[in-house]
């Protein structure tokens, strides 16, 4: 609670045993920005980390890609990050080779396009765990940036990202049918703008998909960026992988 509160009318300063004394409110800073969405919680990262943090992350992210892109000399249809993702050495999801089949029975040369995965990061929903704030504000700049299009993650650290307006209503994308088909798969937020609920994935169980990439036990959940800059082939990835 704002200290000026506790000026009385004559200017004087409310004493902590007055009746007319307002208690300070103190809030961590996890719930201070789920108090807020769109441009408000944009700000917010940009004061509590320093406009020159966020700037840098933004260019990493976007340099990232450039670098990528054109090392590669081919276009990036696709964007997939997976966060939490079991880590070995043979990583067969990180291979250009492991999307060609979906690329060419989708009409799109895989001589010429690429897809771009993201699996090495990590983080948790504890506020408190500060080796994970570096990777969560690369998560976020991520976001960001436009640099994401399919998301994966465990259940609790998905959630948590949708509680930021990171990750879209899949209803808007996914057709009604296939949304009809996995209604009890489905994971809600409440939206803090109208106070409704809207899914924004799908938990993945014994997914045959994601069983071959080795990133999770048993379950997972995928979804899509809110900001996603490759809807068309995101979507047909997603429907392939449901299949």
């Amino acid at each position: 609670m704002d200290e000026r509160k506790n000026i009385m009318p004559d200017r004087s300063r409310a004493g902590k045993d007055s009746v007319l004394y307002q208690k300070a409110e103190h809030k961590t800073e996890l719930e201070k920005i789920k108090e807020l969405h769109g441009k408000d919680k944009v700000w917010y990262l940009v004061q509590y980390y320093g406009l020159q943090a966020v700037i840098a992350l933004v260019l990493i992210a976007t340099v990232s890609y450039v670098i990528i892109h054109y090392v590669t000399q081919k276009n990036t249809v696709l964007q997939i990050m997976a966060v939490n993702a079991v880590q070995s050495e043979h990583d067969p999801a990180a291979d250009e080779a492991f999307y060609t089949d979906f690329l060419e029975q989708n009409h799109i040369d895989p001589r010429k396009n690429t897809v771009l995965v993201s699996d090495g990061l990590g983080a948790t929903t504890n506020p408190d765990d500060n080796a994970s704030v570096e990777s969560i504000q690369m998560i976020q700049s991520r976001f960001m940036a436009g640099s994401v299009d399919v998301f994966f993650s465990d259940y609790d650290f998905f959630y948590s990202l949708g509680e930021f307006d990171y990750l879209a209503d899949i209803r808007d994308y996914l057709p009604a049918e296939r949304i009809e088909q996995y209604k009890e798969n489905l994971v809600y937020v409440k939206s803090a703008q109208t106070g409704n609920r809207y899914p924004i994935g799908i938990t993945l169980k014994n997914n045959t998909w994601v069983d071959k990439t080795g990133w999770y036990q048993e379950t997972c959940v995928v979804g899509l960026a809110d900001e996603l800059k490759n809807s068309d082939v995101a979507v047909k990835f997603i429907e392939e992988i449901l299949e």
